[in-house]
């Protein structure tokens, strides 16, 4: 039987034919079946990758109640934050939010002295400290009044930045620092030596970034992860038809799944995969089914593949992950069982190795919790 090859040159031809034929275009609707079918994804994954770029969401809503506020000039509450930071999980009182504003503050208003430099160490120490103190810093041009407020965890390591010119000219702020120099400028200093469940300095910078007379922050919503800070980084499979997380801040990855910033670094620039079936990219493959899986349990997930991939390496107990459950069946992750040590402790319980172990081999409650290994 002989068979007919049909070339890209006679399907031209014959809709050429028919054009001249019927006088009419040619309606492409009726040729669909020559369409490709790669972009396979769903209604479903086109929202969620919206919510993952930022174009939707939570943190899209969190900007307009923020440029809300501002516009209504009404006064703050804690009910405000909450709703704007609700992104980020952070929850707090309006007794909270009075205490945060009534924190002691340092103000420095010649920053090009050395003792400006001495003030600081003495109160939140220096970049080289190994404990940092967290809190929230104002600068303030002396003539024109023109306010900027960060926030950071490491107050040393952010401030002494600023005031060694090292932060990158971006945005108003650094800019106008770079032109006016130090001696225009005077630094309100907030440290917040409390202890609180939550990253107390985000809710205070987000109190004042809600206030107009900050003029020099682009930006309105406390710890943005679409700010100029963000950096991309996406985990898929290895062909990454699949993303299994995803964030604008890489500390979400280190936080959250145990990866260090020198793993997924490595990773990144050699192009190689992470336990040897995970990839990393900056940029989204907006193809790729996303994948439905909590945090909780892709850490699990993780877990085990490190164990599988690391199954040569000893493993002592002391860098077992140990998962935490409460009455209610609650559940919290720690990566190392001085972790889950340090948990307790922050909340006023008695903790030491030792009996958290023996508390973990007999299955037993231990300050209202039950401990496992993972």
């Amino acid at each position: 039987m002989n068979s007919t090859v049909v070339t890209d040159y006679d399907i031209f031809f014959s809709f050429t034919f028919i054009f001249i034929k019927i006088k009419k275009p040619i309606c492409f609707k009726l040729i669909r079946f020559f369409n490709s079918n790669c972009n396979s994804n769903t209604k479903t994954d086109k929202v969620k990758w919206k919510v993952i770029l930022g174009r939707n969401g939570p943190i899209q809503y969190s900007h307009k109640l923020a440029d809300e506020q501002i516009k209504s000039d009404k006064p703050i509450n804690s009910k405000i934050i909450n709703d704007i930071l609700a992104y980020c999980n952070i929850k707090i009182t309006e007794n909270v939010l009075k205490d945060l504003i009534n924190s002691p503050s340092l103000v420095l208003k010649d920053l090009d002295k050395d003792l400006t430099i001495k003030i600081l160490k003495d109160n939140i120490g220096l970049p080289s400290s190994k404990i940092q103190i967290p809190g929230v810093y104002i600068f303030k041009h002396k003539n024109t009044g023109q306010k900027y407020v960060g926030s950071s965890s490491q107050l040393a390591i952010r401030l002494f930045g600023y005031l060694n010119l090292r932060h990158k000219a971006i945005g108003k702020f650094i800019p106008l620092l770079n032109k006016e120099k130090l001696s225009n400028f005077i630094l309100e200093v907030i440290p917040l030596y409390n202890n609180y469940d939550f990253r107390s300095e985000i809710v205070l910078e987000q109190y004042y970034l809600l206030d107009s007379s900050f003029n020099l922050n682009t930006i309105k919503v406390a710890n943005n992860p679409s700010g100029s800070n963000a950096k991309p980084l996406y985990m898929y499979n290895r062909d990454k038809t699949i993303l299994y997380f995803s964030s604008m801040q890489q500390k979400d990855f280190i936080n959250n799944l145990n990866i260090s910033h020198f793993t997924f670094t490595k990773h990144l620039n050699k192009g190689t995969y992470y336990l040897g079936k995970y990839l990393f990219t900056r940029k989204p493959e907006l193809t790729a089914k996303i994948k439905d899986i909590s945090i909780l349990d892709l850490a699990l997930q993780l877990e085990k593949d490190r164990i599988k991939f690391n199954k040569n390496k000893p493993l002592n107990s002391l860098s077992r992950s140990v998962l935490l459950i409460d009455a209610n069946n609650n559940t919290k992750l720690f990566f190392s069982l001085g972790k889950c040590i340090k948990y307790l402790r922050k909340k006023g319980l008695s903790a030491t190795q030792t009996t958290l172990v023996k508390y973990i081999n007999t299955g037993k409650v231990y300050h209202g919790y039950i401990y496992k290994y993972v």
